[in-house]
């Protein structure tokens, strides 16, 4: 499948899955009871909803050269992370240990999807270019912090939660700093 069909056909799909999603959630609303299936159809529309965003986000550096299976593996893992956690609602009923599974995937799709938004900044310098590629790697720590985390059922050390914090920090920094230092430099030019 050539690149312009991969997006086209990934788009729909965001396309039709939020349209069901909203539906669901206007259809739930409407009612005014909200029971068992009521919530699972919420969630269900969540799901959808958080899925949709990181698979767009990701699928936006999908059109740059070497960056393709980068896209491909955020679009895959959004989308995985969706079928687990669907099936966790609906199959499972919320009673297996899904949940870490679940945790993981999110924080991988969140991960991977603000990197390639990252992606879109063209850096106007070379500071602007290291200062990027030290916010990945905050980026990257963060998401692996998390994922330890998860894994060890949120039992974390004094310093480790601490570090966490430091680091979330530094990623939302380098985020802001990054966008801000590049905007500053592309209207000296």
């Amino acid at each position: 499948m050539d690149n312009n069909n991969y997006k086209s056909y990934f788009l729909k799909s965001v396309v039709v899955a939020l349209s069901i999603s909203v539906l669901l959630a206007v259809y739930l609303f409407r009612l005014g009871e909200v029971g068992d299936t009521e919530i699972q159809l919420l969630v269900t529309s969540l799901t959808i909803d958080i899925y949709s965003i990181t698979g767009l986000c990701s699928s936006t550096v999908h059109s740059r050269n070497g960056l393709k299976i980068f896209s491909r593996i955020g679009m895959l893992i959004s989308v995985l992370g969706f079928l687990v956690t669907i099936l966790s609602i609906w199959v499972f009923n919320y009673e297996t240990d899904l949940r870490y599974i679940i945790i993981v995937f999110f924080i991988i799709s969140l991960t991977i999807s603000h990197i390639s938004l990252l992606l879109q900044i063209s850096p106007v310098t070379n500071n602007i270019k290291y200062l990027l590629i030290v916010t990945f790697i905050f980026i990257s720590i963060v998401g692996s912090m998390l994922i330890k985390l998860t894994l060890t059922e949120f039992k974390g050390s004094d310093l480790f939660l601490r570090l966490l914090g430091v680091f979330i920090i530094l990623v939302v920094l380098g985020t802001i700093v990054t966008l801000i230092l590049n905007w500053i430099a592309q209207k000296k030019e």
